[in-house]
Formats: C-alpha cells, structure tokens, sequence
C-alpha cells in the first residue's frame, strides 16, 4: 500500500526565513486564506509569512481567515489520486475550524468523480499548528515504513494522545476573542486577571488552563505541565518551540530550559502562520513536548 499525506497549511511547518519543511518531508500542502479587509490571499501562495506579520503589525483592522476551500482540496486528491493507493488528509481541530468538513465535502465529490481513485481518509488531528505539522511528518515517517492508512491512523492517534503536549500563551487574549476562538466570558475573565495565559486545546477546544504571573513563569509551568502529562525522563522528551513575532525571545527560553533541564532535547523552533497568528497575534509563544517523534 502507498500513502500520500497531505494537510492544510495551519500546519505551520514554517521556519524563519520564509523557509518550510513541507518540501523535505514531502508533504502535500493545500493553501488556506487570510483576509485583510477585501483582499483575500491564499497562504504561502499569495502572501508569504514575512510579508503576513508585515500587515499585521500596520493593518487597521483585525484580519480574518478561511479554511481550505472544496475546490483546491480537490485539485490536491486528484493530483495524487492515480499515484497512491490511500490518501490521509490532515487538518486543524474540527472544534475550531471548518477545515476537516471541507475536505470530507472534497472527498465525496472525488470518490464520485473517481470511484476507482485511491481511497481518501480525512483525519481531524483534534490539534492545530505546528503540532498538526508534527503528525504530519510523523504520518509520512510511518508511511515510509509501509503501513496502510488504517495502520497508520491508529499510530498517530497513539502518539496524540500519548506521546506529545502542546500548550501556548499569548501576548493579548484579544486576538482569540475577535477571532471567535475563545468565548466572551473566557476572554474577560482572563483579561481582569491581568496575567499570562496558559491555553491548551483539551479535546481538540481551546482552554484556558492557568493565568500565571510572569511569562517566565508561564514557559516554566508550560514546560512542568507538559513533564507531567509525558511521565518520562527528561531524557527521552524534545521542547519544540513556535512563535509570532517572538524570535529572540524564545531563543531565549529555549536556552534557560536547556540549562534547567540539562537532558532535555532541544528541537525546532517554528514561526506561525498568518491563518494561526491572526487568531493568536504577535507575541505568542508555544510550547511542544514530544516523545518518539525526530526532525
């Protein structure tokens, strides 16, 4: 059996430099939108992610984003559709986003244009960013290997919910809230508290998990949280690092993390796309912790 895999860019496999890992791990990207005002660019086709946080950082209003559209989803089924036996298409928490339902809609207008074409899976990560990117690499090692769709959809949920933790903080809870990701009463409350927020998605919905003190403070607890959901030694554990607009700092963080945790493995450090930083702004910081899992 051949697997293809693709996913949409909130994957955020984005490096400085306009760079991505896409490429390298040969993995299918479908482009989603960002929107400012009237002008609606399709992400890393369009508008590259330097020239995103260019209008971000001078855009009068807050910028708004759409998912993959049915028609270029398609266009990706069908260019590897008589290539591969399966396909695994990879995309952001149905909780927060459409993405997963545009691409079933992709599916079945494929499997009635192609019934003899190769059988597509839509997998809905239940995670977003750099993490999805993760899984995505992860699902193109496992192809690799040989194993099926079915085979390698039961690895990637084992590793879900086993072998990685995700959590970010944000430099402004108002970009979650405009963006409708996070509800009215999360956001004042939030707010008041005047703190650092420690945001995870619990079952594939954004939460709230702690207000810390301190940014610090909150890479510190963000850092402990994770240790603990992992229950493993330092050793066996990598710290994946994404950021917006936040390069030095979290080079920073990356340093006091190594020097507290000697063991620990430092990996990649990611920059969000314009589809994620418009709903998280400049100044967020996000932490990944990952078990079994090599760049």
């Amino acid at each position: 059996m051949t697997v293809k895999i693709i996913c949409d860019t909130s994957a955020d496999l984005n490096l400085s430099n306009d760079e991505t890992l896409y490429e390298e791990y040969d993995i299918e990207w479908v482009p989603m939108h960002v929107i400012f005002g009237t002008d609606d660019y399709k992400e890393l086709v369009d508008l590259k992610t330097s020239e995103f946080y260019k209008m971000l950082l001078t855009a009068e209003k807050h910028p708004s984003t759409s998912q993959s559209t049915q028609h270029d989803l398609l266009k990706a089924y069908e260019k590897f559709g008589d290539k591969y036996d399966e396909i695994i298409s990879l995309h952001l928490s149905s909780k927060v986003s459409g993405a997963a339902a545009n691409a079933q809609f992709a599916k079945k207008m494929y499997e009635k244009t192609y019934p003899k074409g190769a059988k597509i899976h839509v997998y809905d990560t239940l995670t977003a960013s750099s993490p999805l990117g993760m899984m995505a690499i992860k699902a193109t090692q496992l192809a690799k290997e040989g194993l099926n769709a079915t085979d390698l959809i039961k690895k990637l949920d084992e590793w879900r919910l086993n072998d990685y933790a995700f959590f970010f903080s944000v430099g402004d809870l108002k970009w979650l809230f405009q963006g409708g990701r996070l509800s009215r009463a999360k956001y004042y409350l939030g707010t008041l508290m005047s703190k650092s927020p420690v945001i995870a998605l619990v079952d594939g919905s954004l939460e709230v998990l702690k207000s810390i003190s301190g940014l610090d403070n909150a890479v510190e607890a963000m850092i402990e949280m994770g240790l603990n959901d992992l229950q493993d030694d330092p050793k066996n554990i990598t710290v994946h690092f994404l950021q917006a607009v936040f390069q030095k700092e979290t080079e920073e963080y990356a340093k006091k993390i190594k020097e507290k945790y000697p063991d620990i493995k430092i990996g990649t450090i990611f920059t969000l796309g314009g589809v994620i930083a418009s709903h998280t702004g400049p100044g967020t910081i996000g932490i990944v912790l990952t078990r079994n899992f090599e760049l």
